[in-house]
């Protein structure tokens, strides 16, 4: 894929998100969960309860800032403190970022994990690797441990699944381990009993 596809890819990508976030108005579906708030919480606080020590994190595909301020909230309950950074495809979406977290609307981004330039790091970066191309993907996660994370630092590597979902798919773990990246730790989420999401925390390696 050379460079114009892979920015028409990304143009597509946002189109079809802005499209199905910003018709509603509630926060959780302006970040692409359906249903209910409580099941924004029990679907999502898995990333926050990844979270360890406090520091600076940034959400790759940040949306309209709900997460971020969800995830500092749940790390205070248990006297973390995190510096929220947002970076996310949409002009749109992190507009109604910047209203949301008006304090940290200078740390909120537009553009893409895959070639965005900040000059300082983070103790955790949060990710899908649905926001590049497969044939990117491994490289995609090299590219956030050398571009992203401080030392000692974690990407914490989510995946959301629909419940229509088959429950024999293969998690993103196992792609990760394949590749050769080491696992910590794993934090899942479950609605109605059948995990739909799954949180990978992979320390930052050389």
């Amino acid at each position: 894929m050379q460079d114009k596809e892979l920015y028409d890819w990304f143009s597509t990508v946002r189109d079809v998100l802005e499209g199905a976030y910003l018709q509603y108005n509630e926060p959780w579906r302006q970040s692409g969960l359906s249903g209910s708030k409580e099941r924004w919480m029990a679907l999502r606080k898995p990333i926050a309860d990844c979270i360890e020590k406090s520091g600076a994190f940034l959400d790759i595909g940040c949306a309209n800032g709900y997460l971020l301020e969800c995830v500092m909230k749940w790390t205070a309950e248990r006297g973390l403190s995190i510096v929220p950074y947002g970076l996310d495809l949409s002009k749109k979406l992190v507009e109604l970022a910047k209203r949301r977290l008006h304090e940290y609307r200078d740390k909120l981004y537009v553009g893409n994990g895959w070639d965005w330039v900040n000059l300082r790091r983070f103790r955790y970066v949060r990710t899908e690797l649905g926001y590049v191309p497969d044939y990117l993907q491994r490289q995609y996660v090299k590219h956030i441990f050398q571009r992203y994370l401080e030392d000692g630092g974690e990407l914490l590597v989510a995946e959301y699944r629909s419940s229509k979902d088959p429950v024999n798919w293969p998690w993103i773990d196992e792609a990760l381990t394949k590749w050769g990246f080491k696992i910590v730790r794993t934090v899942s989420g479950f609605d109605n009993g059948k995990e739909l999401t799954r949180v990978v925390v992979v320390p930052k390696q050389s």
